[in-house]
């Protein structure tokens, strides 16, 4: 059998790492319904920290709120 490559074995421990420490979503968004989404992300430096921000304001104004969704 032959070794691994180094760049394999990397890949590898960073998948595996990435598998055991993360969580991924995924959101599509239509490109002639949804224009103005795409645009405004865009538009975003930093998209994860303005959905994160964003996330974590509605968390804290439905404690807020008692809980309900």
């Amino acid at each position: 059998m032959p070794k691994k490559s180094q760049y394999k074995r990397k890949l590898e421990y960073n998948n595996t790492y990435n598998r055991n420490n993360y969580r991924s979503f995924s959101v599509r968004f239509n490109n002639k319904s949804e224009t103005d989404i795409i645009e405004w992300l865009e538009k975003k430096e930093f998209v994860k920290a303005y959905l994160t921000g964003l996330i974590k304001a509605d968390m804290e104004a439905s404690k807020s709120n008692g809980g309900t969704d």
